[in-house]
């Protein structure tokens, strides 16, 4: 019979396990498998897996565990060990990363950005022939960034740097899994580089022009005057500013199907009511002449 291990001697096989298993973060480990690492009967161990998704219904059962499952996971290890921590474990091990490591490396990317660019000697002649090359300075800037300084470096330094930290295991292919996932989100509003870059964008334009640069909010449109009774028949078919006739006569329809005598029993003084307000507001509009419709 085999030594009764630890819960944190358990723990260490089982990330061993996903560890000789993981490829770039993704793993899988079945049932079957984990019970054995955890040194339980079946009937043990599929009571232990019950009484833990009867607090967690909205699960799906599956066969096994997945990275998908990483949180899932992790919790039903905290649930079955007694043990804290497990998430940090995960990511040491290079298996798993949850929201909160995920938004760490994030923003060390960010801050590796904004550090390089407080550094750099801004090259005016560069930037300025761009600027009057292109219609919007910040596509100048982002000609003048790609040019002077390479994504990849900012990656690649970011992901060193969190990794030799963290001091986590390279051996899973962890630094590949952060690579494409810092990747993928740069075209995406939670690593935009312009937004990033606001302070370089901003500090070189002053540079360059020796003013301020002024933020270019949207022209709001003017909501158009209407008289009280204008106003009431509108709202009255619900209709939104910019409509049209056919948005009229859609809405037209719309009551008289719902409340006309051949439907409703007791709609004819609201028929009457629909069609007189219809042929107020038609009447009104073609005297004012609204320009939208």
């Amino acid at each position: 019979m085999p030594e009764k291990l630890s819960p944190d001697q358990i723990l260490d096989d089982i990330i061993f396990d996903l560890q000789n298993t993981a490829l770039e973060c993704r793993w899988t480990i079945s049932m079957e498998r984990l019970a054995e690492l955890m040194q339980l009967g079946k009937e043990d161990f599929y009571r232990k897996i019950y009484n833990f998704k009867t607090s967690k219904p909205d699960r799906e059962t599956r066969l096994g565990f997945t990275e998908i499952d990483g949180d899932y996971f992790c919790e039903f290890l905290q649930y079955c060990l007694n043990i804290s921590g497990i998430q940090d474990r995960f990511a040491t091990a290079g298996i798993y990363f949850d929201e909160r490591v995920l938004y760490e490396i994030r923003e060390n990317f960010k801050h590796i950005i904004q550090e390089s660019l407080a550094r750099h000697d801004l090259d005016k002649d560069t930037l300025l022939l761009l600027a009057t090359a292109s219609q919007e300075y910040d596509d100048a800037v982002d000609a003048y960034i790609s040019e002077k300084f390479e994504i990849d470096f900012f990656l690649d330094r970011c992901i060193f740097e969190f990794m030799s930290f963290r001091r986590i295991h390279p051996e899973t292919g962890a630094d590949v899994f952060l690579r494409d996932y810092l990747k993928a989100l740069i075209p995406t509003k939670i690593l935009n580089i312009k937004d990033i870059t606001k302070e370089f964008r901003d500090r070189s334009y002053y540079e360059l022009f020796g003013e301020f640069r002024k933020d270019k909010s949207k022209k709001q449109k003017r909501k158009p005057h209407y008289s009280r009774e204008l106003f009431e028949l509108i709202t009255y078919f619900n209709l939104e500013d910019g409509f049209t006739k056919e948005d009229l006569k859609k809405k037209f329809k719309e009551l008289l199907k719902k409340y006309h005598p051949d439907i409703n029993k007791r709609g004819l003084e609201k028929t009457k009511e629909i069609i007189e307000n219809y042929n107020k507001l038609i009447i009104m509009i073609n005297e004012s002449k609204m320009s939208r419709v």
